[in-house]
């Protein structure tokens, strides 16, 4: 046997040896996980934590070193933690997929995994109503726009307490065009449960305003109650008020004294304010 294949079937047993070890630690996770649910053995909550998840991903992601591509590190992590999840609860999602191609439930499937149950529904606001009935546990909807005649989001700022929310924004790390890549897609995910603060965070706060308000005098009227408005995502407009969704460069909960601040009486342009979620700041897309 010569010195080269001596060498490659070393290398070889080693590689095993690695692979053995690997598993070996996947399933020692899987066995702590296993036991974090008998824990919650009586809670019935959603059993997702979008904060810890991007907590996880970002330290992985900055410690990562070497040619091994960091976007295949995020993706076998995000396996492991779907796979995990549903060790602990049924857990299936709802996604929103007007038309077969768009590419939504493959971005569901990226984060969530192959094990997780998937339901196809033709509208965002089905896909609300599936989360806030239980028929799913969390949702994949669209990025709100100006150009929804019925916006989903307008149903997360009725005030009830078991209304979903927004916890995570999709792709948590965005991938650059590639030849025989499909064109990136985004959405946001909803859940029955707050979102997170991971101290690297939006927030998404409905506001309701007088009628012709304009978007500049809106993120002033932010920017003086110490609040950096990103961006107004959409406005929808009714007779006698307007409704536009925010997003906030912080985390934020309704009863913040920032927002509260903003709120008025009589003629003032603020009527309410509601928090309809948020999600951890994704990595920076890949150069």
């Amino acid at each position: 046997m010569s010195t080269d294949t001596e060498t490659l079937l070393r290398i070889r047993r080693d590689i095993d040896r690695i692979d053995d070890r690997l598993h070996d630690l996947l399933m020692e996770r899987a066995a702590l996980v296993e036991k974090v649910a008998e824990a919650k053995a009586g809670d019935a909550s959603v059993p997702l934590r979008p904060g810890r998840e991007a907590e996880i991903i970002r330290r992985l992601a900055a410690r990562h070193t070497g040619r091994f591509p960091v976007a295949a590190v995020v993706r076998i992590w995000r396996e492991i933690i779907g796979a995990l999840i549903g060790l602990q609860r049924p857990f299936t999602v709802a996604v929103c997929q007007p038309e077969r191609g768009d590419g939504f439930l493959e971005l569901a499937r990226d984060h969530f995994g192959v094990v997780s149950g998937k339901q196809v529904f033709p509208s965002a606001g089905h896909v609300v109503r599936a989360v806030a009935d239980g028929q799913a546990s969390v949702g994949l909807v669209p990025l709100p726009g100006d150009t929804e005649t019925d916006p989903w989001w307008l149903s997360l700022t009725a005030g009830s307490d078991n209304l979903p929310q927004v916890v995570t924004r999709l792709p948590f790390l965005p991938l650059p065009p590639a030849p025989g890549r499909a064109e990136p897609v985004e959405g946001l995910v909803i859940a029955c449960r707050p979102h997170d603060d991971t101290g690297a965070d939006r927030t998404l706060v409905a506001v309701e305003t007088v009628p012709d308000l304009s978007r500049d005098r809106l993120r002033a009227l932010f920017a003086a109650a110490g609040l950096e408005s990103g961006s107004v995502l959409a406005t929808h407009r009714e007779e006698d008020r307007w409704l536009h969704l925010c997003e906030i460069e912080s985390y934020l909960t309704d009863s913040d004294p920032r927002l509260v601040s903003l709120l008025g009486g009589g003629k003032d342009p603020v009527r309410h304010t509601r928090v309809i979620g948020g999600y951890p700041l994704p990595l920076s897309p890949l150069a």
